[in-house]
């Protein structure tokens, strides 16, 4: 089943009559992300989602996953957001999609610029989008109202469509590896101007699983107090084995403590020790975004230079992380390699930079348990 609104639906929810066609301007018909996704949109339409057979949706969320990709129209005043993208305030805004079923959902929603660094160099900002309560209630979804869109940086389509893909990548990495992780879905977004201003066009993104969705969803309570945290109060183990996987997609934009960057710290019942879970991968090697720099203060040399930010050393962490990292290597070079949201170079290009990393926890003699001590958790 086809997940893409078309130009009579599209035609049909705006007010102003807009007419948008699937791909927008700057997206030329010989680039890689256009004849990928032609294939892509047909295989769709001649293949059912198996998500058809399942129960009505408790969440916005889960309603957005129909497969892998869905459609949605978003419809503000993008002058102001795109102009005023230094404020914090909301503004509103519709979001529509299409159902399994073929009928169209209209939400009326707020949402605002979110994001520092991207908020000064990219043409278009990352939105954050905030659903009515009341309104999810009397449609019989669960609570979860708060979500994250990873946006276009760029607006050409074929610089900012090749991040956006590998850094949903690097989720659905990391979902292999671990369930307390942000599930995302990928989208092609329609965005239409409700003043007018700015003619109406369409680019891809994801959307990220609110973070209130997930606690509920592992059964954990997540930190609200954003600074003051040690690495005494940490799960040593885990928190070396989330360093090991920024270390395996080369990303050395996060942090634990004192105050965490990029991830967010809970707990689970009945356990003493936060955890964490981590997001924003744009500054890794396995992106490679057009706009990373390296970390001058750790000393990397280069956006692929990889550097472990662990407890101690890539050497201490424990064997139980390393073996089974190793035992996921087969389905994660798997998935990269039937991932049908890159080219086949850019798949090529991934699966090398991941080898490496294989190749190298391989080859280290880690240290035993009893060297360790008794201070790992």
């Amino acid at each position: 089943m086809l997940n893409i609104l078309n130009n009579d639906e599209v035609f049909s929810l705006s007010p102003t009559n807009h007419s948008v066609g699937l791909y927008p301007l700057g997206f030329s018909s010989a680039s890689i992300a256009s004849s990928l996704l032609l294939f892509f949109f047909f295989f769709l339409s001649i293949t059912p989602s198996f998500s058809q057979f399942k129960k009505t949706p408790k969440s916005i969320f889960q309603a957005l996953q129909q497969g892998s990709m869905t459609g949605i129209i978003i419809e503000t005043d993008l002058d102001s957001l795109i102009k005023y993208r230094n404020r914090n305030t909301y503004q509103p805004a519709v979001f529509s999609y299409r159902t399994e079923r073929g009928k169209i959902l209209r939400y009326d929603i707020r949402l605002k610029p979110r994001g520092k660094f991207r908020r000064r160099i990219c043409d278009f900002p990352m939105i954050k989008i905030d659903f009515s309560k009341k309104d999810l209630k009397q449609r019989k979804h669960k609570k979860f109202d708060d979500y994250k869109l990873v946006t276009h940086c760029m607006n050409t389509m074929d610089d900012s469509y090749e991040s956006v893909a590998r850094e949903y990548l690097a989720y659905k990495l990391y979902n292999i590896l671990s369930p307390d992780s942000y599930k995302v879905q990928f989208l092609l977004i329609t965005y239409i101007d409700s003043k007018e201003v700015i003619p109406a066009f369409q680019h891809f993104g994801f959307i990220i699983e609110d973070t209130a969705e997930l606690a509920d969803r592992i059964q954990g309570t997540f930190r609200k107090k954003v600074d003051g945290l040690v690495i005494d109060s940490m799960n040593v183990v885990q928190y070396d084995f989330i360093a090991l996987y920024q270390y395996m997609i080369g990303n050395t934009d996060w942090k634990a403590t004192p105050i965490p960057r990029n991830v967010k710290v809970f707990k689970k019942e009945a356990e003493a020790d936060y955890k964490m879970v981590p997001f924003d991968f744009d500054f890794s090697g396995l992106v490679a975004a057009p706009y990373a720099v390296p970390n001058s203060g750790l000393g990397q040399m280069n956006i692929r230079h990889r550097i472990f930010q662990g407890i101690e050393n890539i050497e201490s962490i424990d064997e139980a992380t390393r073996l089974l990292f190793l035992a996921k290597k087969k389905k994660i070079i798997k998935h990269v390699k039937k991932f049908m949201l890159l080219s086949r170079a850019s798949k090529k290009d991934i699966r090398g930079f991941l080898e490496l990393f294989f190749e190298e926890l391989e080859s280290i003699t880690f240290e035993s348990s009893e060297d360790k001590g008794a201070g790992t958790k």
